[in-house]
Order: structure tokens, then C-alpha cells, then sequence
């Protein structure tokens, strides 16, 4: 897949409700998160991110068709990750207040999305990450278009006012 293709023209659609919010998420800071100087290692906040995603898009209840919802079997938000960028902004130590990821879906395109994450504790921010996402069909081995029901959970984090054309 070329680097064009994930850049695919993204088409505003009818605003979003303004009940969209960002998906929080709480892990305390392990002694095995820590590096020698004391402060969670760069590696670690990623995987902190990333179990954010996992807790996002398989975890939390109500996602439509979820076990137990209407509808029967949960929606899979199928895809492999193409990127990631991460701004490391402060250290992150040990503390008995757990670190908080918040993370919004920033961007939507026909077959990809951008995730925006945040690690922070109270008002300090440690980390920010951009997080590039994209459906792939693995019995094709090739990119996908992301479906109608995965759409609807992304929607529910989206602070952008766009989902792709049909």
C-alpha cells in the first residue's frame, strides 16, 4: 500500500452529536514500567497506549452487537497499526494517582483513522501520541474499507466532523 493511499481525501459528513467525548483510560504505574532513573520507559508509555486501544475497541460495553446488546456478537475494530508518533513531553514516575490515557479518533478515512492519545495526571501531559490505523483483511493480505458498524464506534470518540463517502 502506497503512503498516498492512507493520505485518501477525507469527506465531511453531517455534524456529529456533541455527546462524543474521549474514551479515558486508568493504569497505575508499575515498578516494572520504570527505567533506571526512576521514570516509566519510553516503550512502556507505547504499550500503555496501546492497551488503551485494546480497552477502546474491545473492552468497554455498549459498542453495538457487544455480547449481551441487541444484535448479538461484538463489532471487531479489524486493523493493523502504520504508524505511530509520540512526543514525549515530561517523565512519568512512580505515584499512588494512576496515569489517565484519553484518546479521541482525530481523523477518518476510507479504509484508516488516526487516533490521538494523551498520558497525563491531572493537568500534566507526559505524553501525546498520533496513532495511524488501518483496516486490513489478513485472509486477503491487503487493506479493507472499514465497515458500517465500525464507523459507529470510531464516531462515538470523534472530534472531527468527517467519515468517509460511500
Amino acid at each position: 500500500m502506497s503512503h498516498a493511499t492512507l493520505r485518501a481525501l477525507t469527506v465531511p459528513a453531517p455534524a456529529l452529536p456533541h455527546h462524543h467525548r474521549p474514551h479515558l483510560y486508568s493504569r497505575p504505574v508499575r515498578m516494572s514500567d520504570l527505567d533506571p532513573m526512576n521514570h516509566v520507559n519510553n516503550v512502556r508509555l507505547l504499550e500503555m497506549i496501546q492497551d488503551a486501544h485494546v480497552d477502546l475497541f474491545y473492552l468497554q460495553r455498549g459498542h453495538p452487537g457487544q455480547p449481551g446488546q441487541p444484535g448479538g456478537q461484538a463489532v471487531r475494530v479489524r486493523v493493523i497499526y502504520a504508524r505511530h508518533e509520540l512526543d514525549y513531553t515530561e517523565a512519568l514516575d512512580l505515584r499512588p494517582e494512576p496515569a489517565v490515557i484519553s484518546t479521541t479518533v482525530s481523523t477518518v478515512r476510507r479504509s484508516s483513522f488516526e487516533l490521538t492519545s494523551r498520558i497525563t495526571r491531572g493537568d500534566q501531559v507526559f505524553c501525546t501520541c498520533v496513532s495511524t490505523c488501518v483496516a486490513y483483511d489478513p485472509a486477503a493480505r491487503r487493506t479493507r474499507r472499514l465497515e458500517d458498524e465500525e464507523l459507529a464506534v470510531l464516531a462515538r470518540h470523534a472530534t472531527c466532523d468527517c467519515l468517509p463517502s460511500a
